[in-house]
């Protein structure tokens, strides 16, 4: 049984889930030049590097971005959905896409001169599902690049932004069961869509019925919601050929979904 894909919409609402706000500096020329020595110069800074609030219309967080270069920096600030990865539940920015229609930063660009600067989130419209999670990107340049042993310093900083719903509907559609792997290294999954609008993990157990009988718990993991993970449901090593039943039991939220999937070894 083959697993259904569903399509990743570039943008879509209700995005979430982690990542934590980091730094980088780009070499754009001389590579043998480290970063280190960019770095010493100063830098630029977000705090907090999380904005969790309640979703509503009107200001939802504000962070402080600080300029610690001899430099005027050129600012943008973006809110961009999340992408995860269905094998592997790890999240990475959107870099392609933006929630500006639903939340925008007040200002979105400006000149950051060797000092700090106060960036306030405006949600402009609330999303159907009544939250919305997503990352947030500050990048900096210089407005005049000087370039340091061959290196001209840039900035890509990311936070993570939570705006929850007032009222949570925890929600999955079960998708199909497969068998991933080869010989002792197969193992069972299942896919599972987050249809709710909270971010609550999602996990359980599953037993397996058959000429070999197996339990085994599924590792919790955090869904975006719109967006489809497979659970991990054990390894079938040393589980005889023939037909099998798994019954899966999920939850997410106190929520619990039982679906029966069969498979084949």
């Amino acid at each position: 049984m083959k697993l259904v894909r569903s399509r990743l919409v570039a943008g879509a609402l209700g995005l979430a889930v982690a990542g934590a706000a980091t730094g980088s500096v780009i070499a754009r020329a001389d590579e043998s030049a480290p970063v280190a020595q960019a770095a010493q110069q100063g830098g630029v800074s977000i705090t907090p590097a999380t904005v969790e609030r309640t979703a509503k219309r009107g200001a939802v967080g504000t962070i402080t971005i600080k300029n610690t270069t001899k430099d005027t920096m050129r600012v943008t600030v973006n809110v961009r959905p999340w992408i995860q990865n269905r094998n592997t539940g790890a999240v990475a920015l959107n870099t392609r896409a933006s929630l500006s229609p639903y939340v925008r930063a007040s200002p979105q660009t400006f000149n950051l001169r060797p000092g700090e600067r106060r960036v306030t989130f405006n949600m402009r419209r609330m999303t159907a599902s009544g939250s919305l999670y997503a990352g947030f990107q500050v990048f900096a340049k210089q407005t005049k690049a000087k370039a340091r042993n061959g290196i001209i310093p840039q900035w890509d900083l990311r936070g993570k932004m939570r705006l929850n719903p007032t009222r949570k509907n925890p929600n999955l559609r079960i998708g199909a069961a497969d068998v991933v792997g080869r010989g002792n290294n197969r193992s069972l999954i299942l896919a599972v869509r987050n249809t709710g609008n909270t971010l609550d993990p999602v996990g359980g157990t599953v037993s397996i019925t058959g000429p070999t009988s197996r339990n085994a718990t599924i590792p919790q993991v955090g869904v975006v919601p719109g967006q489809v993970v497979y659970l991990k449901g054990g390894a079938l090593r040393g589980m005889r050929a023939g037909n099998y039943t798994a019954t899966w039991n999920v939850t997410i939220g106190g929520k619990r979904f039982t679906q029966k999937r069969t498979f084949r070894l």
